[in-house]
């Protein structure tokens, strides 16, 4: 009985385990835009004043760019969320 119980224990773990999991992942590669559109400041008070006045929150988007051999954040986009997150 003791047996029974300790192979039974063993094919149910073993039925859990998967042989090699990261190969099941989809392959996935990282790009990167080297020109990417950078809002100006005119561009950023309108979006700003848009989500204020339908009463929502802005939240600016940023990137970092290279700079002179600096990195330095630049906004990209203005999404305007609810209030009431925070």
């Amino acid at each position: 009985m003791k047996k029974l119980y300790i192979v039974a224990v063993c094919a149910v773990l073993g039925a859990c385990a998967s042989r090699d999991p990261i190969a099941n992942l989809p392959n996935t590669e990282v790009l990167v835009d080297k020109s990417t559109y950078v809002m100006t400041r005119n561009e950023m008070i309108n979006a700003i004043m848009d989500c204020e006045a339908a009463n929502t929150r802005p939240v600016v988007i940023t990137t970092r760019r290279k700079v002179n051999g600096f990195l330095s954040e630049a906004p990209v986009d203005v999404t305007c969320m609810p209030k009431y997150i925070k």
